[in-house]
């Protein structure tokens, strides 16, 4: 087993449950108006959380691999809006 890898995804999961935790009660300050909804702040916190997981767990490997990881986590940004819109019965 590589220890690299517990490492990861203790780091990756523990923070990633935290952002999720922390958009279902923040959700309001993180998105306009008309997407706000707890599901939509649990996705935005999940979101963000993950991005800063993946980029903290992945220095255990090399900051490169974070760097790759983070740039990864943040290229669906562009259909979040779509996303958002959608789930909360807005579409366009």
């Amino acid at each position: 087993m590589n220890f690299d890898a517990v490492i990861f995804g203790a780091i990756d999961n523990g923070v990633l449950v935290l952002g999720m935790l922390l958009g279902v009660e923040f959700g309001d300050w993180l998105l306009p108006h008309k997407w706000r909804s707890k599901a939509a702040g649990a996705a935005m916190g999940g979101f963000i959380g993950n991005t800063i997981s993946d980029g903290l767990a992945g220095i255990s490997i090399s900051p490169t691999f974070a760097l790759g990881c983070v740039i990864g986590c943040l290229t669906p940004v562009v259909v979040l809006p779509w996303v958002l819109q959608r789930a909360n019965g807005h579409p366009r």
